[in-house]
């Protein structure tokens, strides 16, 4: 008797914790708003992106390859690539709260200084960047030459630079901002970022958090010195937000 009751409990508490656990993996999976995931990314670069509504800007597709779980980033030239996930208005992405970066850098462009004061002309290179874009309303870009822009959050990872910094670009100055997180300057290392985007564009910014309407990754290694061949080499393996 004392067995059946002991068997009894045993698959009552294991069908509890099934639950408990079913219920659990579906609460995380509704919260994902917007993933990428390179963990299974293979053939051309340039078909998957494009598969995923993403389009190529600069010079982007010559510096990219998937390899190992990842997309990895590697000029050979000092050049600028971006790829761009823009979204039509009944696609924005409201009610984001949280982004989640799997990432890492095993060569950081020699030459890139984001120190000074914002109206000084600096060499602001990164060797990998998530950018994330808000409203639709762009900006004085400061330049010219250069397209204004919506307001953006620009996550990089740097050798040198802090990570309780706000950094400014030298255009855009107005909408953009730049943050080095976690910014620890080590290579060969998967670094996790986690940021509460409300949190944060409401601190840069002063107001409540526009819908996300576009994404983007960008290289930038303009004015930087080659090494081992390249200028820098990163790479990423999941985004997400929640």
């Amino acid at each position: 008797m004392r067995i059946t009751i002991f068997l009894l409990r045993y698959h009552y508490k294991k069908i509890i914790y099934l639950c408990g656990f079913l219920f659990l993996t579906f609460s995380a999976q509704a919260e994902t708003i917007y993933e990428l995931d390179f963990s299974t990314a293979s053939g051309d670069v340039k078909n998957w992106f494009e598969a995923v509504k993403w389009e190529f800007r600069e010079k982007a597709v010559e510096i990219l390859r998937f390899e190992d779980g990842k997309l990895v980033i590697e000029p050979t030239r000092d050049e600028l690539g971006v790829v761009m996930r823009e979204f039509d208005k009944k696609d924005y992405l409201h009610g984001v709260t949280k982004l989640r970066i799997e990432w890492g850098v095993d060569q950081y462009p020699i030459g890139a200084d984001w120190s000074g004061p914002k109206d000084k002309f600096r060499n602001t290179r990164e060797p990998i960047a998530f950018m994330v874009f808000f409203g639709d309303t762009k900006l004085d870009s400061g330049f010219f030459l250069a397209p204004d822009l919506p307001y953006f959050i620009s996550f990089f990872l740097g050798k040198d630079e802090r990570p309780d910094q706000v950094y400014f670009g030298n255009y855009w100055q107005k909408g953009g901002r730049y943050l080095c997180i976690p910014c620890d300057g080590s290579s060969g290392k998967t670094f996790i970022t986690e940021i509460d985007l409300s949190d944060k564009f409401l601190e840069l910014f002063g107001k409540k958090q526009l819908p996300i309407t576009a994404l983007g990754i960008e290289v930038d290694v303009q004015k930087t010195k080659k090494v081992n061949g390249r200028y820098s080499k990163a790479f990423i393996k999941r985004v997400q937000l929640f």
